[in-house]
């Protein structure tokens, strides 16, 4: 196995239109000018997000919590979130997404609007790798373990490895999983270095990886801020799935390296928001 094959061949053509940008969600009103920004959206994601999880988990009372219902509830949900800061979502590459095959994702992570912005941009099903402590907040927590997203023990490496079985069930659903390779939100906008985690669920089950980069969430909802600039464009780009079947531990280094290289490619500016890019030249 050759790490870092991809899984769709392609000629120059295809790839155009596999990489084609779509306005998933507009504007509904023009820009203000100058932009604003204030707590408004923030406090009305948080009403949002008390809404859908008491309604999935009213679902699950009365035994309706299927993974649909729950897709239903989260594309409402982030729909509402991008409205109430008057933000657009635009997304390329939606089309390496083959139909009913499951995938890990795996991108940047620089801002909380980056959950709802994938949430939009994935086609299909699609849940998250997120710490442990916030399946702890009451009622919120408790639906998103539900609805099939994985908390994780990021300070308990056993404990984390038995959590992540749940990714490879949901995986085996045919429900993409997104993975932040991360870790955790990088507070500087760059590309961190990578933990392992994600990529020993991906190539346990051979789940093609699809690597992402995520622009303009953090310039509407800064990191640690508790605000929102209104009128802000969010961009997702996809890139062309790469292959993790046949991928042996001791070759793990070597797909992170690839999935890497893919992501800061899709930012089109890999020297600028690459991390580890100074420790290698030194």
């Amino acid at each position: 196995m050759t790490v870092g094959v991809h899984c769709l061949r392609m000629s120059p053509a295809q790839k155009s239109d596999h990489e084609r940008v779509e306005v998933i969600l507009d504007r509904d009103r023009p820009p203000s000018v100058p932009r604003r920004a204030d707590r408004g959206p923030v406090w009305k994601t948080m009403q949002y997000t008390l809404d859908i999880s008491a309604r999935f988990l009213l679902r699950l009372l009365v035994g309706k919590a299927t993974v649909a219902a729950a897709d239903r509830l989260i594309d409402g949900y982030w729909r509402r979130i991008f409205r109430s800061g008057n933000a657009a979502l635009h997304v390329a590459g939606r089309g390496y997404f083959a139909p009913g095959q499951a995938y890990v994702i795996m991108s940047n992570h620089s801002s909380l609007l980056d959950i709802p912005a994938l949430m939009g941009a994935v086609p299909g099903s699609m849940r998250m790798v997120m710490k442990e402590e916030l399946s702890r907040v009451p009622i919120w927590g408790q639906a998103l373990v539900a609805s099939g997203f994985v908390a994780i023990d990021r300070k308990n490496r056993d404990k984390a490895i038995g959590q992540l079985e749940k990714a490879k069930k949901m995986l085996g659903k045919g429900v993409s999983i997104w993975i932040s390779p991360e870790g955790t939100r990088s507070r500087s906008g760059m590309l961190a270095p990578f933990k392992k985690g994600g990529f020993h669920v991906a190539t346990q089950l051979g789940i093609p990886i699809i690597p992402a980069w995520i622009e303009g969430a953090a310039a509407i909802v800064p990191p640690d801020q508790f605000r929102a600039i209104y009128d802000g464009t969010c961009t997702v780009r996809f890139g062309a799935p790469i292959a993790t079947d046949g991928v042996a531990p001791e070759q793990i280094p070597g797909l992170m390296a690839e999935v890497r290289k893919a992501i800061l490619g899709l930012s089109g500016r890999a020297d600028e928001v690459d991390a580890e890019a100074p420790r290698r030249a030194a």
